[in-house]
């Protein structure tokens, strides 16, 4: 028997409050691929010098305490597991996870995603809807306009950032990690519902991916940014093995890092922190010896391309010089357990170092839900879970 989590998400160091909410409700659903009789939240209040009380707690309907209590009190900067929930879960099933909060508090700490193809998000206009039942729901820039600027971006969810489950299945456990193309949920859940279909009871996904995240640098200091980018964390090489390794035992690690790497010393003015493709090589060695002193396994993917006509027409030049000639590095083979070629399944093969024009969300950079299907859809599975699941712990 172990815990695995069926839902995973990483609260973002946003560095400022982002709202006061009060008289409110937040629902997260997702549909759950394990299965047991026992589930645990993870709490999370990691990146807030505020104090959080979160008045009610419920998986569907059912009451989750901490330490006994229903109401769940977190200190700054505080993560606790939930008191275990007798709860039978099946893979295909819908998991619900209602909190409510009465008085006004701050909310600083928050996990983030985009992609409207997996878990979702709704929050009530007001009052208490734990026990279920319609409400009004209001749009998440209402809340949190700071981080949250169209209907189409930014569902933030706060106060718990991951569902265990307690299961005797042998589980495979993949950890997805890296920047906003991982953390925005447009590839993760195009792969997690492969994963579903293939391995119903067998797979799980952690989404461990940071917006902005840089693999060698912390943070880039963006003044025209809230709370100054701090949102796009610690970098990845310092990082890796807390966010991965921290909750469970990881079979497997799916990298994508790099592109901000590249790209944010130009667009943000910091020159000094430009990278060559052999710093970043040394940055996946570094990560490939921490996912092996784990026993895991640890796959990269190629770097899909970012060009924009919104950029100076010099810039796309530096990115590529750099972008290309790390892409050869991981296909040639570095250490890494086996690659998955991002870059050749969704650039534009008429205009080099651009997305093909339908797989992004208008940017040039992100991908959208059919750029993140087709990106997952060129992962081998069995490639990434060693085989079939049933070999593993």
């Amino acid at each position: 028997m172990k815990w695995v989590s069926s839902f995973y998400y990483l609260p973002i160091p946003y560095g400022i409050p982002l709202a006061t909410v009060a008289d409110q409700t937040q629902q997260v659903s997702f549909i759950n691929n394990l299965r047991g009789s026992k589930i645990r939240l993870r709490f999370s209040n990691r990146y807030s010098s505020h104090p959080l009380v979160l008045d009610k707690v419920k998986v569907n309907n059912r009451a989750v305490t901490l330490h006994g209590e229903t109401t769940v009190r977190l200190a700054p900067f505080e993560e606790q597991w939930s008191d275990e929930l007798d709860c039978s879960v099946a893979p295909g099933d819908k998991i619900v996870v209602s909190t409510y909060i009465k008085d006004a508090q701050v909310i600083e700490s928050a996990c983030i995603f985009w992609s409207r193809k997996g878990a979702l998000v709704k929050l009530s206009t007001s009052g208490d809807y734990t026990d279920g039942g319609d409400f009004a729901t209001c749009n998440a820039q209402e809340i949190y306009p700071i981080v949250a600027q169209d209907e189409n971006k930014g569902m933030l969810f706060y106060g718990f950032r991951g569902l265990q489950v307690y299961t005797d299945d042998a589980v495979s456990v993949t950890a997805a990690f890296g920047d906003s193309i991982t953390h925005m949920s447009y590839v993760t859940n195009a792969l997690y519902k492969r994963l579903c279909e293939q391995y119903p009871g067998r797979a799980a996904l952690l989404n461990c991916g940071i917006g902005g995240n840089r693999l060698l640098h912390n943070a880039t200091f963006v003044d025209t940014i809230p709370g100054n980018a701090a949102c796009f964390g610690e970098a990845g090489i310092k990082r890796f093995e807390q966010d991965v390794f921290s909750t469970e035992a990881v079979d497997t690690v799916l990298l994508l890092e790099g592109i901000n790497d590249i790209m944010h010393p130009v667009q943000f003015g910091h020159l000094d922190e430009q990278v060559r493709a052999e710093e970043l090589e040394q940055g996946y060695k570094r990560l490939i010896e921490i996912a092996h002193s784990h026993n895991a396994r640890i796959f990269a993917a190629t770097i899909p391309p970012c060009g924009s006509p919104a950029y100076p027409a010099d810039w796309l030049a530096q990115f590529e010089h750099t972008r290309l000639d790390l892409n050869e590095r991981i296909r040639s083979g570095i250490g890494f357990d086996g690659f998955f070629d991002y870059d050749a399944a969704v650039r534009d093969p008429h205009h080099p170092g651009y997305l093909k024009a339908d797989c992004h969300i208008g940017d040039g950079l992100h991908p959208n839900d059919k750029g993140g299907a087709v990106m997952a859809d060129i992962i081998d599975l069995q490639q990434l879970l060693g085989g079939y699941t049933d070999a593993k712990r």
